[in-house]
């Protein structure tokens, strides 16, 4: 055989080969159609989908919104509730200090009874974590509790110690809720020689 043979062969063979590996051919029209139809059907689903999760969303932060002003309008109902015992301490003192009934008031019993209603009140405080800043006589000034509304010299206490209490102060758990507003000491008085 010839060389020019060997390649005539070798071409048909490739020729041949190339047939074999065609495709058939495809609408590609219909192939296009079928993959926006498929996009277009995805993307309404997630539309649908988008506008469930946002609707849901909406109704849960309404709902959401609602449970938080029922906690604040009702979250204290039952400490309350206690406040109205000493509400009606408070008016059978009133009703005693008038004298129902054309009857004299016993002082000592009334003055028994506003005792009895201030212990009341402050349990009530307590347990709605209100406790009482300490700002006795003697105790040293602290600017992140203590509201310095006097300074005066003293010859029995020291500088920066209180020397009394004009108003008390309280904490809400832990937390400054008003400062108690004191008077303190300046020490000794310098005499100017």
């Amino acid at each position: 055989m010839s060389e020019n043979t060997i390649a005539d062969i070798d071409e048909k063979d490739a020729i041949e080969d190339s047939k074999e590996l065609e495709l058939p051919s495809v609408d590609t029209d219909k192939t296009e159609k079928k993959a926006d139809e498929d996009i277009s059907a995805e993307f309404e689903a997630l539309k649908e989908k988008y506008i469930r999760l946002s609707a849901d969303f909406d109704n849960y932060k309404k709902r959401l919104a609602k449970e938080k002003q029922e906690i604040l309008d009702f979250g204290n109902a039952q400490k309350l509730k206690e406040f109205l015992s000493v509400l009606d301490n408070i008016e059978r003192a009133i009703e005693l200090s008038e004298g129902l009934h054309g009857e004299k008031t016993d002082f000592i019993a009334f003055l028994d009874g506003i005792r009895l209603v201030h212990t009341q009140f402050l349990a009530g405080l307590k347990n709605f974590g209100v406790t009482l800043i300490e700002s006795g006589q003697g105790t040293s000034f602290d600017p992140n509790y203590h509201e310095a509304v006097y300074r005066e010299y003293s010859e029995t206490h020291e500088n920066g110690a209180i020397i009394s209490e004009i108003q008390k102060g309280y904490l809400l758990n832990g937390r400054l809720l008003r400062p108690s507003m004191v008077s303190v000491s300046q020490g000794i008085e310098k005499n100017p020689e």
